[in-house]
């Protein structure tokens, strides 16, 4: 949930999409609201039309059926999967859009909000680890506006499709209708601008608790920037082969297994919700030890909230952002961000 801080009145709508909640607060007059909202929803609309798993007639599950040819996709397809690409190369390949085979085979053949009601166990057609095929990466030639997914590959957008959207989406309230204080926020990710109030009072969301749903955890406290959240906790199921959830790990092609079981990822002013929603998954995939390593290698200056399966909480940044940034949050591990080289209280040194 997130809370004007300031005395503004806002207006503020929420309906639901991508099988998710949308919760939307723009700065606006009261006559255009409706109009934005029909907006918003009717962008939420076409991108999951576009993208959706579940959708037979989407453009992504034509291209899961030709997998293997090479065929010309529209420029929005086309956006996203050099954006998912990217993102592969970056966390060396932790983060890959080809694992809808896995997703299903782990039971997820259809949209939550159906699988939830279905009889339980679900039967699943989950290889051994041992003869587990990570998927070869997808041929792009964004000149020619055509892609080829490999052979018995298929693709799974749904994570990055929301962060994307949420993206899109602002980028069009506050660069195109000069909407100057917003908010945004499908299922966890999320991004805000102008802050909270004319005034410049900053944002605040509720950090997720994990293990008491009915809490926050702490709050995370900003005037611009993004941040996603991803769990195993919500989305899980059981299969004849045990529990599943539904992030998979592309090196087993099987739902990770770290010690890692909620992670809330931010980035400051500059931040984007995709990375921080591609971040907070490869730490839940990868896990406290091999994700925090990756990130800090990766040089990414964002800041990470991991919990683990034992109910211990990780900070990973900046510790002057703790009660700054990140209110009201109790840690029992802190690593520092290599980048805080800056504050000689900490030395800058990352463990």
């Amino acid at each position: 949930m997130a809370i004007p801080s300031g005395n503004d009145a806002n207006q503020s709508f929420q309906f639901r999409a991508m099988n998710t909640h949308i919760d939307i607060t723009l700065s606006c007059n009261p006559e255009d609201a409706a109009d934005y909202l029909d907006l918003a929803r009717d962008w939420f609309h076409y991108a999951e039309e576009r993208f959706s798993r579940f959708e037979v007639k989407s453009e992504l599950s034509h291209l899961n059926r030709l997998a293997g040819e090479t065929c010309l996709v529209s420029e929005t397809m086309l956006e996203v999967l050099v954006l998912a690409d990217s993102y592969r190369q970056l966390t060396d390949g932790i983060f890959n859009p080809l694992l809808h085979h896995a997703i299903t085979s782990a039971g997820y053949s259809d949209s939550f909000e159906r699988l939830q009601h279905a009889a339980q166990p679900i039967k699943s057609g989950i290889l051994p680890v041992e003869e587990a095929q990570p998927p070869l990466p997808l041929l792009i030639q964004p000149a020619m506006r055509s892609v080829k997914l490999p052979s018995q590959a298929g693709l799974d957008l749904g994570g990055i499709v929301k962060g994307w959207s949420v993206k899109r989406l602002a980028d069009y309230f506050r660069d195109t209708l000069q909407v100057k204080r917003g908010l945004i926020n499908a299922g966890g990710d999320l991004t805000v601008w102008g802050g909270a109030s004319a005034e410049g009072a900053p944002w605040i969301i509720d950090i997720e608790h994990p293990w008491q749903t009915s809490d926050s955890f702490g709050r995370l406290t900003f005037s611009e920037g993004a941040a996603a959240t991803s769990s195993i906790l919500g989305r899980q199921w059981t299969t004849d082969h045990g529990p599943m959830h539904h992030l998979i790990d592309p090196r087993t092609m099987r739902p990770s297994a770290s010690d890692v079981v909620q992670c809330t990822v931010t980035g400051g002013q500059d931040s984007d919700t995709v990375a921080c929603e591609v971040w907070a998954k490869v730490l839940c995939v990868l896990g406290t030890e091999e994700g925090l390593a990756l990130l800090n290698r990766k040089g990414v200056r964002y800041e990470a909230l991991l919990f683990t399966a034992n109910q211990e909480t990780h900070f990973y940044g900046n510790p002057e952002s703790l009660g700054t940034i990140w209110q009201q949050v109790d840690t029992d591990h802190c690593h520092i961000h290599k980048n805080t080289a800056a504050s000689p209280r900490y030395g800058g040194e990352w463990r």
